[in-house]
C-alpha cells in the first residue's frame, strides 16, 4: 500500500518508516526541506499547514499516517498547538477527501479531552473529533509517554542525570504508564493492515505503573548513576517556567506540569488483546537507550 506519513522525521516516525517498509509499504514522507529519510522511502516536500503541498504529496496514495504534533508552543514562529494539532488536522483530512484517500491514521496523546486544564489536551481531542467525524476509515491511538532510541525526553534525563542531584516535580508521585516505541509503531502497521482494528480509539500504555519517582530511579539504575533526588514543588517551577518555557533550553513547560498533574493511565479497552501482541517493558527499552 502506498501511504504518506507526516511528522516522518520526529522520534517516533523515524522509527516507523523503516517498520512500514518492511512490512512491504510504498512509503512518502512529508518532509519540510530536503532532509534524510529511512532507505527506501520516498521524500516528498511539503507541510501540514500547506493544503497545496498535502494534495501534491498525497498523489496514489491510499493512506494517511498522522504524526506531526508539538509538545512546546513558539508563537512568534506560528508553532501553536491550534495550528499544529487541529488546524493541520483540517488540513489533512480535506487533502484526504481531496485525493480520494479513504484512510487515516492518527497520533493523538493519552490524557486527550475537551475538558482537560492543558491546552495540548484540549487541541488533541479536538483533532481527535475531526478524525472520528471525517467519514474516512480511521484509527486514532493515544500512547502515553513513549520512550526509546532517539527520545528527547530520555536524553534529557540522561544530561540532568550527569549532575547527579535532580529535582522531582510535585515530590515525584505523579503517574505514568510510558510505552516501547516499538509497540506504537507496530499499533500502526497493524492498523494499516487489519480492518478489525480501526473505527476505534486506542489507548497505548506499557505493562507497568510508575510514579515519577520510580521512572527516574529506574533509569539511574539501568544507566548505572549514582542520583540523589529532592522534591521540587511543581506551584514554583510552574511559575518560573512561565517566564522560561519560550527557551528550548528550558527542560519543562506549563503544560507539561500540568499534564503531570492530571495524571497518565490507561483506561480504555486493550489494543493488545485485539491486537494479539504484548507490550514491552520499558525497563528492557532503557537498556538499549
Amino acid at each position: 500500500m502506498r501511504v504518506l506519513v507526516t511528522g516522518a522525521t520526529g522520534f517516533v516516525g523515524s522509527h516507523l518508516l523503516p517498520a512500514l517498509v518492511e512490512a512491504g509499504h510504498e512509503v512518502v514522507a512529508l518532509v519540510h526541506e530536503k532532509r534524510e529519510v529511512s532507505s527506501g522511502v520516498e521524500a516528498v516536500p511539503g507541510d501540514v499547514l500547506d493544503p497545496e503541498s498535502l494534495g501534491r504529496a498525497l498523489k496514489g496514495c491510499r493512506a494517511v499516517i498522522h504524526l506531526v504534533g508539538v509538545i512546546r508552543e513558539f508563537p512568534s514562529r506560528g508553532v501553536t498547538f491550534r495550528r499544529l494539532h487541529r488546524e493541520a488536522t483540517e488540513n489533512i483530512i480535506r487533502a484526504c477527501k481531496g485525493e480520494g484517500v479513504s484512510l487515516l491514521l492518527h497520533m493523538s496523546a493519552l490524557g486527550a479531552r475537551p475538558d482537560s486544564a492543558a491546552e495540548y489536551h484540549r487541541t488533541k481531542f479536538a483533532a481527535e473529533e475531526l478524525v472520528r467525524g471525517s467519514g474516512l476509515d480511521y484509527a486514532v491511538f493515544r500512547p502515553s509517554l513513549i520512550l526509546g532510541p532517539g527520545s528527547r525526553f530520555l536524553e534529557d534525563m540522561k544530561r540532568l542525570m550527569a549532575f547527579r542531584v535532580m529535582g522531582l516535580v510535585g515530590g515525584g508521585s505523579y503517574q505514568l504508564q510510558p510505552v516501547a516505541v516499538e509497540d506504537v509503531v507496530r499499533a500502526f502497521v497493524l492498523a494499516l493492515e487489519r480492518p478489525d482494528l480501526r473505527g476505534q480509539t486506542w489507548e497505548l500504555c506499557g505493562p507497568r505503573v510508575y510514579s515519577l519517582r520510580e521512572l527516574l530511579e529506574t533509569m539511574a539504575r539501568v544507566w548505572g548513576r549514582g542520583v540523589v533526588f529532592f522534591p521540587l514543588p511543581a506551584g514554583p517551577l510552574k511559575w518560573l517556567a512561565g517566564f522560561l518555557d519560550r527557551f528550548p533550553w528550558f527542560p519543562v513547560t506549563r503544560e507539561q506540569i500540568t499534564m503531570l498533574e492530571e495524571g497518565g493511565l490507561c483506561q480504555g479497552p486493550s489494543f493488545y488483546s485485539a491486537a494479539g501482541f504484548a507490550p514491552r517493558d520499558v525497563e528492557e527499552v532503557l537498556k538499549e537507550v
